[in-house]
């Protein structure tokens, strides 16, 4: 142009079609192309790892209710423990009452034995058959314990080594990804770099070594007009 800017667009930046037929280079189209490779695929990784995470975590909730199963055999276990302990704490206050009645109205001692009678009355309602039923709970829960326990545990270390596999089926997959972007990047910025070697003619580097060599005689003077000589790595004024 008049101001001495080359506007010709030879390395051919700003992608025109007619590029090749013009004189001009494709640096623009190979440029955009290396970007094009780079972010190649990424929606689709993206929505495989998705369905890949979201069957992790159903993975994840297995195993959470198969720890529940743990506490829900714990907690039945200690209710029904707690359930004999009062069962049988209860059956033996009434028994112990009962044969201090009977003591009492041996010895013909009314009036403690209204008072014992009172007592025994507000105490729960516990017979031998309870108490029976109350330990045979206690052991069926323990059994029901045991077996949950089991269980769990075997379905837990199933359901730990599917969630391994599905965290590397992740990595992998992520990986596979990445190398073969990696390689067809690669080969796009080989283009690229291409494409720009070999639109920068001698006449450009000529032309900028000139303007380099301008900039560095510019540093080199000093506000007062004096040029600096570097000599032997000192500066002598000139």
């Amino acid at each position: 142009s008049s101001v001495g800017i080359d506007v010709n667009d030879r390395g051919g930046w700003l992608g025109h079609e007619d590029s090749m037929s013009s004189g001009r280079r494709r640096c623009g189209q190979s440029a955009r192309r290396y970007l094009k490779k780079r972010d190649f695929q990424a929606n689709i990784l993206i929505s495989r790892i998705l369905k890949l995470l979201k069957d992790y975590e159903r993975r994840l909730e297995g195993i959470e209710s198969f720890v529940y199963m743990h506490c829900v055999g714990i907690q039945v276990e200690k209710h029904c423990s707690k359930a004999r302990a009062k069962a049988l704490s209860a059956w033996d206050k009434r028994t112990e009452i009962s044969t201090a009645i009977n003591v009492a109205t041996k010895k013909k001692i009314p009036k403690l034995v209204s008072e014992l009678k009172i007592k025994l009355d507000n105490l729960p309602q516990v017979s031998h058959t309870n108490v029976i039923r109350a330990k045979e709970s206690h052991l069926t829960s323990k059994t029901l314990k045991s077996e949950l326990h089991k269980l769990a545990n075997r379905r837990f270390g199933r359901a730990q080594e599917v969630s391994t596999e599905r965290v590397i089926a992740i990595m992998s997959l992520w990986a596979k990804h990445e190398e073969s972007v990696a390689i067809e990047e690669v080969k796009a910025l080989g283009a690229a770099i291409q494409e720009v070697e070999h639109s920068v003619q001698s006449a450009d580097l000529n032309l900028a070594f000139d303007k380099f060599t301008m900039v560095q005689c510019d540093e080199d003077i000093r506000p007062d007009g004096r040029r600096i000589s570097p000599v032997r790595g000192r500066s002598l004024l000139i």
